[in-house]
């Protein structure tokens, strides 16, 4: 892997959410922001563009081709298909925005939800966290109500009301049916949507080093080839992992930042590689080794997914001989909330209101 390069970009507002627009067959050059902290927060669509005051050719800065502005902090950012993005906000509700794609691109509202967290007086809920699967959305806020809605119509195809006690922070589709949900109090939900019961079939609690402190569900993620490995990133920045054929206990529990991880999430076409994103201003990239030294070389190749012997992030304490941890970036000292890749490239939003390209990551 060659040195990873790093360009920073300010853009005058703290960014809660970033991800990369969707392209075939080019690597993309477009990406989505959503900020926070404003009395008027925006999505806005970047595209990057050569700097026409530098001699470098390949010297590129973002400008801002289109914004849609939201009156409360953008929560959640997500695609639904290439041309429509669904973003949650501190106001409560969802909105499905389209992409119009040309020489310049432009955003604009294609819908948006009634109020759809709010605590018992009335007052409205922050709606926390977004997952899609397929053309559903499930919506998780600070009044503990889990919602699944129809992207067609952005109306509850079921809610429960009372899905947790506390805020929860995150939630992640399994699939279909199934959907994770992480709390305050550091414990993993699994609801079946299908049932008509409220409560969750199975409940996990995360692992930290002191049980005396808070240490809630900061973020979740799946293992990309092996659904059935969870990651949760936690409030002391850590993170643990679990198989859920075998959730009585954790697999792994690896120590990580020393403040809460905002996002963790797997390259897209690398599964190999994981990278977690933390309040301090750090982005780490985990690798799994391939030379595996109890079994001498293996290949890339003979990682068998269905073995758990040979992944890595399944062995427990000898989890941390397995993995190279390499920092990408360090001593930020404001908060790396977000972060998306592509190919050899990964972008990041800050609160010290810029965003950071960082190339030649693989």
């Amino acid at each position: 892997m060659e040195e990873a390069k790093v360009n920073g970009f300010f853009i005058s507002e703290k960014i809660s959410r970033i991800r990369w627009v969707p392209e075939e067959l080019k690597t993309s050059e477009k990406f989505i922001t959503g900020s926070w902290g404003n009395s008027t927060n925006y999505v806005k669509c970047f595209k990057l563009v050569r700097n026409q005051f530098s001699e470098e050719a390949n010297e590129f800065v973002p400008k801002c081709n289109s914004k849609v502005p939201f009156k409360g902090d953008i929560t959640g950012l997500e695609f639904l298909d290439p041309d429509k993005i669904v973003v949650s906000s501190s106001d409560g509700t969802i909105s499905i925005l389209s992409l119009t794609r040309a020489d310049i691109d432009t955003l604009s509202v294609k819908a948006k939800s009634n109020i759809l967290h709010q605590y018992p007086t009335g007052v409205e809920a922050s709606c926390t966290s977004i997952s899609i699967f397929e053309k559903d959305i499930a919506s998780v806020g600070e009044d503990g109500c889990l919602h699944v809605l129809s992207s067609n119509s952005l109306t509850p195809l079921r809610s429960i009301e009372n899905a947790d006690s506390c805020t929860i922070t995150t939630c992640s589709f399994v699939n279909s049916n199934e959907i994770l949900t992480g709390n305050r109090m550091g414990g993993v939900k699994i609801f079946d949507i299908r049932s008509e019961e409220t409560f969750p079939q199975n409940t996990l609690y995360i692992s930290c080093e002191d049980d005396k402190k808070s240490n809630y569900v900061s973020c979740l993620a799946f293992h990309p080839t092996q659904k059935h490995i969870i990651f949760a990133g936690s409030e002391e920045g850590s993170f643990t992992v679990w198989d859920l054929r075998q959730p009585n206990y954790p697999a792994s529990y690896l120590s990580a930042h020393t403040s809460a991880i905002t996002e963790i999430a797997f390259h897209k076409s690398q599964p190999t590689k994981l990278f977690t994103a933390s309040e301090n201003g750090e982005l780490w990239q985990w690798t799994q080794n391939t030379l595996l030294m109890n079994t001498g070389i293996e290949s890339q190749m003979s990682l068998n997914t269905d073995s758990e012997n040979v992944n890595p992030w399944l062995n427990g304490e000898r989890a941390k001989h397995k993995i190279n941890v390499t920092s990408l970036f360090s001593g930020l000292k404001k908060s790396i909330n977000t972060f998306d890749t592509v190919d050899s490239k990964i972008i990041c939003g800050c609160d010290n209101e810029s965003v950071y390209l960082i190339d030649s990551i693989l």
